[in-house]
């Protein structure tokens, strides 16, 4: 993982991360308050040659004693050292809980041997190392001749104890729960197929990224962005899909678009909702299709009835132009109509492309909703249909395994994915690649009406309900 990667899990599993700390400072706590105290006296004890030695001979005696007293060190825990502890202070204890309370050290370069003793009481330690000093000066003795041993630094009672360490213990325990928590949301972000990341989504799909609309707690009482506000980061968001699919394929404009995902909850119906919205707002006319004929709801967010619509055109119960409704001066909108019982064949009909082909005639752009890709085959039907089609992904639901299901999905109709939309992007200070933190305040309406020779027919060839005022309204949309 780079650093970037790194910093992005910290950022999003910090609660994880922290979580681990604390208990790691917890459960050190309660170790060093469960630890009893243990205290730690040392003695020290000199070796020495008792060979005379001259100039010449000095150095291989300081050799011979500097090798024996690593030797002596190991004769600390011997039964006569043992012994002589045993009868000097009259402890009472065995063997083997005696040898666990010593030990012996040397120091390099110099002929010393340190002796330490441990007790839970500070007084017993130093009488227990003193005691082994001289129980290990005792037992040379009755080794050798060639070697003395002299207890030059006797111990003194410590006046704090040698464990627990409170300061190392909580250290240790922070570092450790640190370590865990970074671990643990490190393994369990490569083991999320969740995408979070724009580009993660482009090539997941291996589909141009068209569109990244961040999250909006005002979503729910503002359905369309551009009527919340002239600067609202939502509808600059909208505004900026629409210019890259102004520009996406000049050669082959697509003016049927579909929009559609992967699983239901991914946010498909406000983003086509907000596209067309937003391509009326440039000046063009724009209708709306609700094909998702199994949860429809279209007409429920935009406020419009729904008795009348796609199905009642395609049993010719009305009139095309009849079964539109106004939510703009240039935004038309073609409800579901009443739900059928066989939605996948109904929109499998080539009835369906007649409606949209003759929508053409009026609009300059068609915007279908339709049903998500991978529970049923009702997106794919119109999907196919379409010029081009649009792929919602909604930030840490979707996954990367069901992308790539429902472009597969896609081409097995072949339906061409013109790109894919990141939706409910947590707005971050460092998503500024993106442009969170950048509004314009003129939209370029002029340059997007020029490129509307390229679309399709004009406001006056138009069969579909009175425009008058067109523009005016549309801007008030």
């Amino acid at each position: 993982m780079a650093l970037r990667a790194y910093l992005r899990v910290l950022r999003e599993r910090w609660l994880l991360i922290v979580s681990f700390v604390l208990i790691g400072t917890g459960a050190a706590l309660l170790i060093t308050q469960l630890t009893p105290n243990s205290y730690q006296a040392t003695a020290q004890v000199l070796v020495s040659s008792n060979a005379s030695s001259d100039g010449s001979s000095s150095n291989l005696d300081n050799l011979s004693v500097q090798l024996q007293v690593a030797t002596y060190a190991r004769v600390i825990d011997s039964p006569d050292v043992l012994k002589y502890i045993q009868t000097d202070l009259h402890l009472g204890l065995s063997d083997s809980s005696l040898k666990g309370k010593l030990s012996a050290s040397t120091l390099t370069g110099v002929s010393i041997i340190e002796v330490h003793a441990t007790d839970g009481s500070a007084s017993r330690a130093a009488s227990l190392a003193n005691s082994a000093a001289n129980g290990l000066v005792s037992a040379i003795k009755q080794i050798t001749n060639s070697f003395s041993l002299f207890v030059t630094g006797p111990a003194d009672q410590p006046s704090s104890p040698d464990s627990p360490k409170p300061l190392l213990n909580i250290a240790l325990g922070l570092l450790l729960g640190l370590l865990v928590g970074v671990a643990l949301a490190v393994v369990r972000d490569i083991l999320d197929n969740r995408i979070k990341d724009p580009e993660v989504l482009s090539k997941d799909a291996d589909a141009p990224l068209m569109g990244v609309i961040v999250e909006d707690p005002w979503t729910e009482r503002h359905a369309i962005a551009t009527r919340a506000g002239n600067r609202n980061i939502r509808a600059e968001n909208f505004r900026q899909l629409r210019a890259n699919l102004q520009f996406a394929n000049v050669d082959e404009h697509p003016r049927v678009i579909a929009v559609t995902s992967s699983v239901p909850e991914e946010g498909k119906t406000t983003v086509a909702i907000n596209l067309a919205s937003t391509l009326a707002e440039a000046g063009f006319s724009v209708c709306l299709v609700d094909a998702d004929l199994r949860r429809p709801t279209v007409a429920k967010v935009l406020g419009l009835v729904s008795p009348v619509g796609l199905t009642s055109v395609l049993i010719q119960q009305i009139a095309l132009s009849d079964a539109l409704q106004h939510a703009g001066s240039t935004l038309y909108v073609l409800a579901s109509g009443p739900t059928p019982p066989n939605p996948s064949e109904v929109l499998a009909s080539s009835y369906v492309r007649d409606v949209i082909r003759g929508l053409l005639e009026s609009v300059d752009y068609v915007i279908i909703d339709t049903a998500p890709l991978l529970p049923v085959a009702d997106g794919s039907e119109v999907a196919a249909l379409a010029d081009g089609t649009l792929l919602v992904a909604r930030h840490g639901v979707t996954t990367d395994a069901n992308v790539q299901r429902a472009v597969q999905t896609l081409r097995r109709v072949d339906a061409k994915l013109i790109g894919v939309v990141m939706n409910r992007m947590p707005v971050r200070r460092n998503n500024r690649d993106y442009g969170y933190t950048y509004y314009r305040t003129e939209e370029p309406a002029r340059s997007l009406q020029e490129n509307k020779g390229d679309v399709g027919r004009r406001r006056a060839r138009r069969s579909a309900p009175d425009t008058t005022d067109a523009t005016k309204e549309g801007n008030r949309t």
